[in-house]
């Protein structure tokens, strides 16, 4: 993969809430003694504010205490006299301040301004916490939670939608959560299926139950729209909320048949024989199914299986772990973990899955599915054909119509690397063989492939950098 992402990272992330000319301080919401803010720690402002002025670099002069410091308008080397910044009067602020940022731009080639300021050359990508002031990846991310009891499918082929806990409390599933079950794999360890995503359908089906009879060992309901045993599902768990009939509230029962909206039996077991009851004229209990309602069919069948859960959420990348693979906190849970890229929309993310918004040159929408090295070149320097040195090493960059199989190369094809026997003449260029000319991302306009300075590959444009 080369080098990794360049992560945006800072020492804090303060609340700026007012700021005083009488005194020249900046009174924050956030405790400076835990934060470790100290004296020559640099900071930029989102906003103006109390004649602090945004993608400026000022520095901490003084920590007064825990909530209030004042400031230098240069380095503190240059500042001998430790004269304050002149602030004015400000109330009621909420304006962030980021402290000790590093990484937040990334320049290739190297030069221009650095952050706070951007420059025409900004290449990298830049992950990190969003709070932080200047351009980072927002990603939207999808962090797996472990549920909590087992999901429940049909026995058989499962054509169902609807899926149904144990334990569980499926009410409290956002609409479009994802849903995984876990499966063993033939090496013996668990592999996460997907079940698909809640609908807004979810939550307890809660039947009345009016009596029970020996014959059929039958549960009755009314079979009014509050008490309809037609809406339970064959195969799947049920509870009672009383002792009725020689069955006990607490213990996991299953739906064995249904013969009509008043009238029900269950068994110990999935797909097991029915289970006898006594008779009682008189029951006063409920019948409770835990289900939610799937976008679609499951297509999974799934028996007291473990399960995790995620709702897709604006987050930010922490590290980068592998070309698709990243660590990222969630801004909404809080949660951290590791996630995928995923091509796919926002509604699609799995559990551990997150996606980059991008465009290129194309038409159409896409999602980053994977980062090469920062560190390559966009535009490398080219050497044509009529220039080359005999004994070294080059990669053909364009390959034009120069024959360069004349000079050494395997084929006259971008992308091959040869040693050079000699010039040779035509419309082609090379470039140093380990140049790495890929590039991912750019914070600048989006680059039709083979168009900017024979750029193979297009540009790939961050839309939320």
């Amino acid at each position: 993969m080369g080098r990794p992402l360049k992560i945006a990272k800072a020492q804090a992330v303060l609340t700026i809430t007012a700021t005083t000319a009488a005194t020249d301080y900046v009174t924050v919401s956030q405790s400076l003694t835990t934060l470790g803010i100290i004296a020559g720690m640099p900071f930029v402002v989102a906003s103006n504010v109390g004649n602090l002025v945004t993608a400026t670099t000022y520095y901490v002069l003084v920590v007064i205490d825990a909530n209030n410091f004042t400031v230098s308008a240069t380095d503190l080397s240059a500042n001998t006299t430790r004269t304050a910044f002149a602030l004015g009067d400000t109330t009621g602020q909420s304006v962030s301040a980021s402290v000790g940022v590093v990484d937040a731009y990334f320049n290739n080639p190297v030069g221009g301004a650095g952050f706070p300021a951007t420059n025409a050359n900004t290449y990298g990508v830049v992950g990190g916490n969003t709070a932080i002031v200047g351009n980072q990846v927002l990603a939207q991310v999808a962090i797996g939670i472990n549920g909590t009891g087992t999901l429940y499918t049909p026995v058989a082929v499962n054509t169902s939608n609807v899926v149904v806990g144990v334990g569980t409390d499926l009410a409290n599933l956002t609409t479009g959560a994802a849903l995984q079950v876990a499966v063993a794999n033939i090496n013996g360890s668990t592999d996460y299926v997907n079940l698909g995503f809640a609908s807004a359908t979810k939550g307890n089906v809660s039947v009345a139950v009016v009596s029970t009879t020996v014959s059929g060992s039958v549960i009755g309901t009314s079979g009014n729209a509050s008490s309809n045993a037609q809406t339970l599902i064959a195969d799947m768990p049920i509870q009672f909320s009383a002792n009725f009939g020689g069955l006990t509230t607490g213990t996991t029962y299953f739906v064995k048949t249904i013969a009509s909206a008043t009238a029900f039996t269950v068994s110990t077991s999935q797909g097991g024989a029915i289970q006898a009851v006594t008779a009682n004229a008189s029951v006063v209990a409920n019948a409770l199914m835990n289900r939610v309602v799937l976008t679609a069919n499951a297509n999974v069948v799934a028996s007291n299986a473990a399960y995790v859960y995620a709702n897709d959420e604006a987050g930010f990348i922490v590290r980068q772990k592998g070309k698709t693979k990243y660590l990222v906190t969630g801004g909404t849970t809080g949660l951290t973990a590791q996630c995928y890229t995923a091509n796919v929309a926002n509604t699609a993310l799995t559990p551990n899955t997150m996606n980059i918004l991008s465009t290129d040159a194309g038409p159409t929408t896409a999602y980053v599915s994977s980062i090469n090295d920062y560190n390559s070149e966009v535009f490398p320097t080219q050497l044509d054909s009529g220039n080359l040195v005999t004994g070294t090493v080059y990669t053909i960059y364009n390959a034009g119509t120069t024959n360069w199989t004349s000079v050494g190369a395997m084929a006259n094809m971008t992308g091959i690397t040869f040693t050079a026997s000699g010039n040779t003449s035509g419309t082609g260029t090379v470039v140093a063989y380990n140049v790495n000319p890929d590039v991912i991302a750019t914070f600048n306009t989006a680059a039709v492939a083979n168009a900017a300075n024979g750029q193979p590959n297009p540009i790939v444009v961050i839309a939320s950098a």
